[in-house]
């Protein structure tokens, strides 16, 4: 029986299957799939051959967006067209929510505003991102163990993948970040392609076609870093060999019926699992506000217009220019209410505030930030000269709320009030672009700066892929 039901899938994916050519060798693409694969990742190629409607993303960085290429020549968006090509009767939504120099901390705060609840299939592909040439766990492997516990725990029990990119460094494989995310892949039952393991011999072998400098784009800063449009139909072919694979091992009853083996321990009153990595200081996010939300949170703004101002016209917020003539009045006030904190259950009266914010070397100044309201925190002087780069960064504040306002003209509504302290003349400027609230452990006040992300672009991105 088993062997007919596999001649059977066999048989309907004959088109399919010899349509779509690999570039990769075989024993390269045996090599590139690891813990392959568990229940939810086939109850969504069983929902793609009954022809139901099912919703797969992306959320990571910038190796799952175009550099110099087609968005259709996307690795993702290739395996979209090879999915509805091979599974016409599905319905498939599909969703690109990758954002250039995001880290995984970014993705695990702001994810509702990325996905919607009812996404079935995820791939994550912050690996490049997490890079910290060492073994050491960082707090953005900890913040990564959060993101996957609430993909995991997300309402329709999507199946998560994770991309494990090769980089393009001299540095050995066992200082790539995939060597501490491995273990987390292994701990919660995650399939994971590793496209380092699936390269990586190849290039040591000299094999035409996988040079750096034939799937990758030329970069003036890092040499060779993005992969150009051979390079993403590399990551497709071990995609897309995991999924065959895990079909007609299933098929031929290599996998038996299985529990979800995520959240819950096979027991009666199952328990849900602790963290394999120490505890990040952050306890839930409640919210993400960025540009195109900000000006809803804006009170007064004074001195400060919103608008983008880079040639590009792509990062917009909150700008002042601060001069002789300017005075002491230009002051932005952001204010949010204990909704937020009611809304998600939030009991602790220890939170932290993430500003965003451009940073640059071009007319960048300071500014200075303090709380008032229902809240109280440590005012902070923020400096947003650097050296080099445009790029936006973030400072994390630790916020406590009050039990009764702090005068009688305030109400229980928090107010962060950022003023323009810059001297004038060439450094005169600052920008605010968003931020973020959420909850803290209690007692964790002093880790705060675990608490910072990368997200350079200082927005999130939720495209639909046609």
């Amino acid at each position: 029986m088993k062997l007919l039901r596999l001649l059977s899938f066999l048989a309907a994916c004959t088109c399919a299957a010899a349509a779509y050519e690999f570039d990769v060798p075989p024993y390269a693409l045996r090599r590139s799939v690891q813990n392959c694969c568990n229940s939810r990742l086939l109850r969504v190629i069983k929902d793609l051959e009954d022809g139901k409607s099912i919703t797969i993303a992306v959320v990571g960085g910038s190796f799952s967006l175009p550099d110099r290429i087609s968005p259709n020549d996307v690795w993702f968006h290739q395996l979209v067209r090879y999915l509805r090509e091979t599974y016409p009767r599905a319905n498939i939504t599909a969703i690109n929510a990758a954002v250039g120099a995001s880290s995984a901390g970014f993705g695990y705060l702001c994810l509702d505003k990325m996905l919607p609840p009812e996404a079935d299939l995820v791939f994550l592909d912050y690996g490049p991102n997490v890079v910290n040439w060492s073994c050491d766990i960082t707090n953005q492997h900890q913040y990564y163990e959060q993101l996957i516990r609430r993909l995991l725990a997300y309402p329709g029990s999507p199946a998560v993948v994770a991309i494990e990119q090769l980089l393009p460094t001299k540095k050995a494989m066992y200082m790539y970040s995939e060597v501490t995310a491995s273990a987390l892949y292994r701990y919660y039952d995650m399939p994971y392609i590793s496209v380092s393991t699936g390269i990586y011999r190849l290039q040591a072998l000299n094999l035409s076609g996988f040079a750096q400098h034939e799937i990758r784009v030329p970069n003036r800063v890092w040499g060779f870093w993005h992969y150009n449009k051979r390079g993403h139909k590399l990551v497709l072919d071990m995609v897309v060999h995991m999924l065959q694979s895990a079909r007609a091992s299933d098929l031929a009853g290599i996998w038996p019926e299985q529990t979800d083996p995520f959240w819950v321990d096979e027991a009666p009153g199952g328990r849900t699992h602790s963290t394999l990595l120490q505890q990040h200081p952050v306890k839930q996010p409640l919210l993400c506000i960025m540009p195109d939300e900000l000006h809803t949170y804006v009170e007064d703004h004074q001195g400060w217009e919103f608008g983008a101002d880079d040639p590009n016209k792509r990062k917009f917020g909150y700008i002042s220019y601060h001069n002789e003539s300017s005075g002491a009045d230009n002051r932005l006030r952001i204010k949010w209410d204990r909704s937020a904190i009611a809304n998600a259950g939030a009991k602790s009266t220890s939170f932290v505030l993430i500003l965003v914010y451009l940073a640059s070397y071009s007319g960048m100044g300071k500014a200075r930030l303090s709380c008032s309201g229902g809240c109280t925190c440590t005012a902070q002087t923020i400096n947003a000269n650097i050296t080099n780069f445009s790029i936006s960064q973030v400072r994390p504040v630790s916020v406590n709320l009050v039990s009764t306002p702090q005068s009688p003209d305030s109400d229980t509504a928090c107010q962060v009030e950022v003023v323009n302290t810059s001297k004038g003349g060439v450094y005169s400027k600052f920008k605010v672009t968003g931020f973020v609230l959420a909850e803290m452990y209690p007692g964790t006040e002093k880790e705060i700066g675990k608490v910072a992300f990368m997200n350079h672009e200082g927005s999130v991105n939720r495209a639909t892929v046609g």
